[in-house]
């Protein structure tokens, strides 16, 4: 599996993967530990639109309470599944007897981690109503992103996009979005934030990347450190809510 690494946004882009919900790369919570024997870093899509109250009970008491910091039903409800499914991704991995058993602690930065595990690496990106959690041997960063007209100036005027147009076209449009996922990734990678990046025309040196164009309309892409590492993007099918975690 060949991974771009890239001198900077002003070169070539990393290529594109087509990449669409089908049986063939659904993942089976009982198949995590194949995947984890096989890949560097799996990364799982799911849709928030399948939340259940079965989620909540994951939950230890200090998310429950951080839980209810959250001001809108969209948040809470992004918070209880990604962490959720987080857990139910690392049970098999940890070898837990239960989801409510795993503690997750966030680091200042806002990276999650697995106390007493440096092993495990985690990223968490958002998108609409969908999820991205890759879980990695490596240190990692990930975003997801749909492809939608961009409106921030701090982007267009930005030196790192100067070549590409950020209309409303489409084949521009996604260069821009696929380019900004690429700083999202790397500034996740080294735990900064993205906008610090904006004026740098010369990023990514230090970096590898992959990324993916999902159903045509959402690029995810993911930045690590290691020239070369294996990957596999899936979806979950998120038991008791009777439909799919990810709609092809």
């Amino acid at each position: 599996m060949t991974h771009v690494q890239s001198a900077g946004m002003t070169a070539t882009l990393p290529p594109l993967r087509s990449w669409s919900g089908t049986s063939m790369n659904q993942c089976l919570f009982e198949e995590i530990p194949l995947y984890w024997e096989a890949y560097d870093v799996i990364t799982f899509l799911t849709d928030l639109r399948t939340y259940c109250p079965a989620h909540y009970e994951d939950l230890d008491n200090n998310e429950k309470e951080q839980e209810q910091k959250f001001k809108t039903e969209y948040f809470k409800k992004r918070f209880t599944i990604s962490r959720s499914l987080l857990k139910r991704i690392l049970q098999p991995v940890l070898g837990a007897d239960n989801p409510s058993d795993i503690l997750l602690r966030k680091e200042k930065g806002g990276r999650v981690i697995v106390p007493g595990r440096p092993g495990i690496y985690i990223s968490l990106s958002y998108s609409g109503h969908l999820t991205a959690i890759s879980i990695g041997k490596q240190k990692i960063g990930c975003d997801i992103e749909e492809v939608r007209p961009v409106k921030t100036r701090k982007i267009e005027t930005s030196p790192v996009f100067i070549h590409y147009n950020c209309s409303k076209d489409r084949e521009p449009l996604q260069q821009v979005i696929h380019g900004w996922t690429l700083i999202e990734s790397y500034a996740k990678l080294h735990d900064k934030n993205p906008y610090h990046l904006l004026n740098n025309c010369a990023l990514f040196r230090d970096a590898n990347f992959v990324s993916y164009c999902i159903n045509n309309h959402v690029i995810f892409s993911l930045a690590s450190e290691k020239i070369q590492f294996t990957d596999i993007l899936v979806w979950l099918d998120t038991p008791g809510t009777g439909k799919s975690s990810y709609l092809p």
